[in-house]
This record gives C-alpha cells, sequence and structure tokens, in this order.
C-alpha cells in the first residue's frame, strides 16, 4: 500500500455515514479548487501574483497594512513586502493612519483602481461556476453559502 499525503493510505476509501453530506463536501472542494485556478489565471493575466492581486481586491477602502495581514492570513512583513511591489508599479500607495500616525494605511491609486475593477470584471464574466446558474439559482445558492459561511465562524474571510 501507497502512503498519501497526511500518512493515509492511498487505496483505502472511508465511508462516510452520511453518503449526501460527503458528496456536498467533496463538490464544495472541487468547486473551490476550480474557483482558486480560476482566480490564479486571472491573476497570472494582468501580470500579478496572487497575494498582490488579493490585496487590490481587498483595497475597496483603505486599510491598515496590518489589517490587510489579518485579511490575507499572512505576517506583516509578507504584506510590506506586497505593498512595495504594488506601490513599485503605481497601484497602491501609503499613507498615514489619521487615527494612528505611526501606523500606515494602504490606499488604491486611480491606476490601482482601474486594474481593480478589470481583475473583478473578469474573475465574474468567465466564472464557471457562476455563469451557469439562473438568477433564481444564484439566490438560492447564496443563501446557502451564507447560511454555511456563518457555522463556518467568523475566521472565514469575506
Amino acid at each position: 500500500m501507497k502512503q498519501a499525503g497526511w500518512g493515509v493510505v492511498a487505496d483505502i476509501r472511508i465511508e462516510w455515514p452520511d453518503p449526501e453530506g460527503q458528496e456536498i463536501v467533496e463538490r464544495l472542494f472541487a468547486v473551490a479548487v476550480a474557483l482558486r485556478v480560476h482566480f490564479e489565471e486571472t491573476a497570472a493575466d494582468a501580470g500579478l501574483t496572487v497575494p498582490q492581486a488579493h490585496t487590490l481586491i481587498h483595497l475597496q477602502e483603505p486599510q491598515r497594512m496590518g489589517e490587510v495581514a489579518a485579511h490575507l492570513r499572512c505576517e506583516p512583513s509578507h504584506v510590506t513586502a506586497i505593498a512595495d511591489s504594488l506601490e513599485r508599479c503605481g497601484f497602491l500607495r501609503r499613507e498615514p493612519d489619521p487615527e494612528d500616525r505611526r501606523a500606515k494605511r494602504l490606499l488604491l491609486t486611480s491606476r490601482g483602481q482601474q486594474l481593480r475593477d478589470r481583475l473583478l470584471a473578469r474573475l465574474f464574466e468567465r466564472a464557471p461556476i457562476i455563469s451557469v446558474l439562473e438568477a433564481d439559482q444564484r439566490t438560492e445558492l447564496l443563501s446557502l453559502l451564507r447560511t454555511a459561511q456563518s457555522v463556518a465562524g467568523p475566521d472565514i474571510r469575506r
């Protein structure tokens, strides 16, 4: 028998007591992977890394660098490197936080806002999962996902 990741034996299939629940989880993972690949391709087409694209999309309004780090679930020093590269490209700038002059906020430049808008348009216009759904299916899926996200806890990114 071969060992797979996490020490799991690859040729053994564990059956869940709830086959429907198992299928839901498997399909959610498959959709998550498809969305991740779509996001990676969209970022690459724009000449961005995934963390750079996530940062641009997250900066709908000015954010402290620590808040961006919390959103990306990374160390603040990583956000500094991302901000440095996006600032060099003219997509964002830093400014002192009006509530704490020691802290810096990141905000998009007009060029960064244009790129953010293009990224979002490409993500949503070609989203493989969303584009095949009718309006009522989208509404139902959104309601179900909101419920699932609320159960998953506040740590889940929005």
